[in-house]
């Protein structure tokens, strides 16, 4: 199927003759011939699935655990990922400016699949529904990647007047967009997941959940008002999440079992992984370059808390290796990705509630997933906001560590990264205030040297 997909959707090149000039005439290498690879909506089936392709979130998990407090450098590491583990990254440093190459690919892609679409008739109610259903997901997927591009190179907190993405309409490769607020491309985010989940052809419940239902869209909604600190709609949202899915939190031995991939009990949306997570922070060959921080691993109860033992595992005389993607049927270290799953929802509503003042409807979400992780456990209530949000802060940091958040999160409410001196080197990479520049990821050089209307983030 991946071979098909990027037949599709790779360069193509046309080639004519000129029945009198007798020359090679080549079309641009960077265009697609879309008469010829889109003509049916089987086709733009394929095309989607190229897009779903492209929202791969290795990247994002892996640097939002070694820029922020979830990881520590191993002794084994021989140089692997160290300057951005130091924040000393530019413009021209892959790792962290990966996201806004990929995502605009992504989008360039759903505009050329939506392109060919207007020139494609389905035949029958069957296809008409299928076609309709493609370009919901397509209109779904767009704003899924102005969000995942957006939280790298937006400033922390949420200041809808800064510099965010330039929002484009259409495939264009000489167009030259200058970059629109925060707020303006929140409010296309918004609008994309909003059409989508408006067509009848989406269900509400994930069906296969690498395909995007109401409820993952939903999700994806409720995450985007955390952002902007709408918290009446963030609860509306990661409600309708919870609903919609129609899953229930796991434990015990279905938890366990949950991260070998031999059950879907949590993943409201998911990416078909080929590749290993796990060797984002070791070697093949066992060794570790990155390990879990003292400062995560002191948030658990070790001997109650089932995470403890499914996320972490030994070498030597304590837990030091991320042992969260344990492998499943299609191999020894392949994992799929669990983009969305139930535990975040109610962790989105148990802070939107907190911060709504709303501290008992905070609790109960906070106990309700507490008590499927930790044998024996005692409900908690708040006397305070801040109590309740330090702890719902801890707990996404346990329950959702080396899964794409911790970065984020910090940024997001415009806290410090703060590692324990065990956790560092050098005093010098220990703490990164919120208000540094580096909170704000850079965008590539080069696509600064192709486009003179993209402004760099400040420091870069």
């Amino acid at each position: 199927m991946k071979k098909i997909i990027s037949l599709i959707l790779s360069v193509l090149i046309i080639i004519g003759f000129d029945s009198c000039k007798k020359q090679l005439d080549l079309l641009p290498t960077d265009s697609i011939d879309i008469t010829k690879a889109f003509l049916s909506v089987d086709d733009l089936e394929k095309g989607l699935l190229g897009v779903y392709s492209a929202n791969d979130q290795m990247n994002k998990i892996y640097i939002a655990s070694i820029l922020a407090d979830e990881t520590r450098l191993s002794n084994e590491n021989r140089g692997q990922g160290q300057f951005t583990f130091k924040w000393q990254y530019s413009s021209s440093s892959g790792e962290v400016s990966a996201a806004y190459r990929q995502y605009y690919t992504m989008i360039d892609r759903i505009h050329r699949i939506q392109a060919a679409s207007e020139d494609i008739t389905p035949v029958g109610a069957a296809e008409i529904s299928k076609k309709a259903k493609i370009l919901a997901e397509l209109k779904g997927l767009k704003g899924i990647a102005y969000y995942e591009s957006l939280i790298n190179i937006m400033p922390p907190g949420y200041d809808g007047s800064a510099l965010g993405l330039a929002i484009v309409n259409q495939s264009c490769l000489t167009c030259t967009p200058a970059r629109n607020t925060v707020a303006e491309v929140i409010a296309e985010i918004e609008k994309d997941l909003a059409d989508a989940k408006a067509e009848p052809e989406i269900q509400p419940a994930p069906q296969d959940p690498i395909r995007l239902s109401k409820a993952a869209i939903a999700a994806y909604q409720a995450r985007v008002a955390l952002l902007k600190r709408d918290w009446t709609a963030a609860v509306t949202f990661a409600t309708e999440a919870i609903t919609n899915s129609g899953k229930t939190l796991s434990s015990g031995n279905t938890f366990v079992a949950y991260w070998s991939d031999l059950n879907e009990s949590e993943s409201i949306f998911k990416y078909r992984n080929q590749t290993s997570p796990t060797l984002l922070w070791r070697d093949a060959n066992g060794d570790v370059f990155f390990e879990p921080s003292v400062k995560l691993k002191n948030l658990f109860d070790r001997t109650n808390d089932i995470r403890f033992s499914t996320y972490f595992s030994s070498a030597g005389s304590d837990t030091s290796i991320v042992d969260k993607y344990k492998g499943s049927s299609f191999g020894a270290t392949i994992n799929d990705l669990k983009i969305i799953r139930l535990a975040e929802m109610y962790l989105i509503r148990a802070e939107a509630n907190a911060e709504n003042n709303q501290l008992a409807q905070a609790a109960s979400d906070l106990n309700t997933l507490r008590s499927k992780r930790i044998t024996g456990y005692v409900n908690v209530n708040f006397a305070t906001k801040t109590d309740a949000i330090n702890a719902i802060l801890d707990e996404r940091m346990k329950e959702l560590c080396f899964e794409g958040f911790r970065y984020y999160d910090l940024k997001r409410r415009s806290l410090p990264i703060n590692r324990l001196l065990v956790d560092v080197q050098s005093t010098a990479w220990q703490t990164l205030p919120a208000d540094d520049y580096r909170f704000t990821l850079p965008i590539p050089q080069d696509a600064i040297d192709a486009n003179p209307n993209t402004v760099q983030n400040k420091g870069y």
